[in-house]
């Protein structure tokens, strides 16, 4: 019986400028976690998009007396960085001089109040939310979710002692979450006393642990349904591993081990939401899509047999089409269309270093060959400067060929960022080498306060944040290559428009201020089917709010 039990809120809300981003995959496999449970549950997608009256006005239509529980997924609610200098990247870390203060912009670059600068607008926001919550049930509680819970861990000592999501945050879960909150709403119906695994700074979280246990050895399925609003031209997060099989030093994610989904059950899914919905275009997520090579050969072959094609994105590894140079044809003939490729330096020292050791003129080779099969695939590519290794030398030589070349279509640049060591989280938490052994990789200093702070032997952030100035005003009169942006979640969401690969190109290479020389057409013609798409994405989320809001009424009247 629908009574929206758990209402999940999702949203990438500073990706782009100009059109929301795409669909992830965490709501939706939570929500279907639970709807497997018995738990009725419902994602409203793309929730910071309203303004705030908008929001709690709209969100009071999904709020019934039986709603137990509002989840929050924080994993890519990010501020904007643009309105901040002290804004690191990376792990967005505390950026500054050694001897600058930290005020409340510097402690929110460490991940306190997700999408706000300041913690006095997250309570306003946090408390019309908790008003909306009393009006039909006083006892539900707010949970938070997603990756940034971590973050949130890390730093809330920096926090003021009315830090929102501490006064009204009830639970924080760090790790996979499917599982957790059904356990959590378990213990709710049951009236049972929820102990949390433990808690820092009035925070109470919820991590794996004797109790509350995960299974971490499978990839669950998302089962789509017509709650979730979705239109033909949709394209849907999919989920098909979880780890990657690498340890490269400077990651956080789960490394040195990789599960693969079942190929019969994604076939099964593909089919289910072609015949659905009529699905045919897939964000897919994963840590690193082809580090196995049988599941990369699979893979291709149930995409072959199926009755319909499909188009894809997803996150993987150059090298390895060194290793398996066939999987490069697989992976283009069943439909991959975008790709975002770690690189991350041009320079073999620092790439052995880091774990990744392929030498630098074979990755170039590797991206020449991926677009010569390809020609009009969109190609990320990913950099760190300050990669243990690397000089200030090296940097300038990889940006000589990053100006020179024609064949990647987007470079997207980090600080190298070090996360602190966090006992009570190594075991949800897989911290980098660097991280956990500083002293291994050369690093000299390393601090998070009073302000962030690393160097080693050849670098330090500081020089490292000149640096990647340089390359942004490098690039910015670059003729093929837009310098930042985030296609990994803006591509497919632009395909979500109805658009098709051609008209996404066009539209990721003129939406900046920078890349005017990119695409040689009239000035005019650009600007209009710039706004042609700015103009659909409003159009399109609106009728996705409108969509959702006559499903919701829908299963509510006959419930």
């Amino acid at each position: 019986m629908p009574t929206n039990e758990v209402i999940l809120l999702s949203d990438i809300p500073n990706h782009s400028k100009e059109t929301y981003a795409a669909r992830y995959a965490g709501p939706y496999v939570v929500k279907t976690a639970l709807l497997e449970a018995g738990i009725d549950a419902i994602v409203i997608d793309w929730f910071r998009h309203l303004d705030d009256d908008s929001f709690f006005e709209y969100i009071e239509n999904f709020i019934t007396t039986k709603t137990k529980c509002i989840g929050i997924s924080t994993t890519f609610l990010l501020p904007n960085y643009g309105h901040s200098k002290k804004m690191g990247d990376g792990m967005s870390q505390l950026v500054a001089n050694e001897d600058e203060k930290i005020d409340e912009a510097a402690v929110a670059a460490s991940s306190l109040y997700l999408w706000e600068w300041t913690n006095k607008k997250l309570l306003s926001w946090f408390s019309k939310l908790r008003q909306c919550l009393d009006k039909k049930n006083p006892n539900a509680v707010i949970v938070l979710g997603g990756h940034r819970v971590n973050k949130i861990v890390q730093f809330c000592e920096l926090a003021p002692d009315n830090y929102a999501i501490k006064l009204y945050c009830d639970y924080l879960i760090t790790g996979y979450a499917d599982q957790m909150i059904i356990q959590l709403l378990e213990k709710i119906n049951n009236k049972e006393q929820v102990v949390p695994s433990f808690e820092k700074c009035g925070l109470k979280v919820i991590m794996p642990d004797i109790e509350w246990k995960i299974a971490k050895d499978y990839v669950p399925r998302i089962k789509y349904n017509k709650s979730d609003g979705i239109r033909s031209r949709h394209w849907l997060p999919l989920e098909v591993s979880r780890g990657c099989a690498f340890n490269c030093k400077f990651c956080n994610y789960e490394k040195r081990a990789t599960v693969k989904k079942d190929m019969y059950l994604l076939s099964e899914e593909l089919k289910r939401n072609y015949n659905e919905f009529g699905t045919q275009g897939y964000n897919i997520t994963s840590d690193c899509f082809n580090d196995d090579r049988r599941f990369v050969g699979a893979w291709a072959e149930t995409i072959a047999k199926l009755p319909f094609k499909i188009e894809w994105t997803s996150y993987a590894r150059l090298d390895l089409y060194n290793r398996y140079p066939e999987t490069m044809d697989e992976m283009l003939q069943s439909g991959f269309k975008a790709g975002w490729f770690g690189i991350e330096t041009l320079y073999h020292e620092a790439g052995k270093a880091a774990g990744k050791g392929l030498r630098p003129e074979k990755v170039k080779y590797l991206m020449n060959e991926l677009k010569r099969k390809s020609p009009e695939f969109w190609l990320t590519t990913y950099f760190i400067i300050g990669l243990p290794k690397e000089t200030p030398e090296s940097l300038d030589d990889t940006l000589e060929y990053l100006t020179k070349q024609r064949i990647i279509d987007e470079v997207q640049v980090s600080v190298l960022g070090v996360a602190p060591f966090i006992e009570e989280l190594s075991s949800v938490v897989d911290f980098s080498d660097h991280s956990k052994m500083p002293e291994k990789f050369g690093f000299r200093k390393l601090q998070f306060t009073p302000t962030f702070y690393w160097e080693h032997d050849t670098l330090n952030n500081l020089q490292c944040n000149e640096i990647r100035e340089k390359w942004k005003q490098t690039f910015y009169d670059h003729p093929y290559t837009r310098y930042g942006g985030g296609a990994h979640g803006e591509y497919p969401r632009i395909r979500d428009l109805g658009l098709d690969h051609k008209q996404t190109v066009v539209f990721l290479k003129t939406k900046f201020l920078g890349g005017n020389k990119i695409l040689n057409i009239d000035a005019k013609k650009k600007r209009a089917f710039k706004e042609h798409v700015i103009k659909l994405s409003k159009e399109h989320v609106q009728d996705y709010y409108n969509y959702m809001k006559e499903i919701n009424d829908d299963r509510l009247l006959h419930a």
